[in-house]
């Protein structure tokens, strides 16, 4: 559900370029990713863990982005502060 939430605001971030839609953007998109990859994990239970099974990359990736280029307490604060 997180994941088809995200999807207008990176459309949309992507058609204004504005910096905050952008920030909007990643800190949904990123959080919808990793919170997807956990409920993933929680289901598939250890063979998630793997290297052998997909979702152990994905998770990790998901990881990675979410927190790249500043941690999502980053971003929420550019929503705020950004002019629009």
């Amino acid at each position: 559900m997180r994941l088809e939430f995200a999807r207008p605001l990176v459309f949309g971030a992507a058609l204004t370029m504005a910096p905050r839609d952008i920030a909007a953007a990643k800190v949904t998109a990123g959080e919808a990713a990793y919170g997807a990859a956990r409920a993933a994990l929680q289901l598939h239970g250890a063979i998630g863990y793997t290297a052998e099974f997909d979702l152990s990359l994905w998770l990790t990736k998901a990881r990675a982005l979410r927190s790249a280029w500043g941690d999502p307490g980053v971003w929420r604060g550019k929503v705020l502060t950004e002019e629009a």
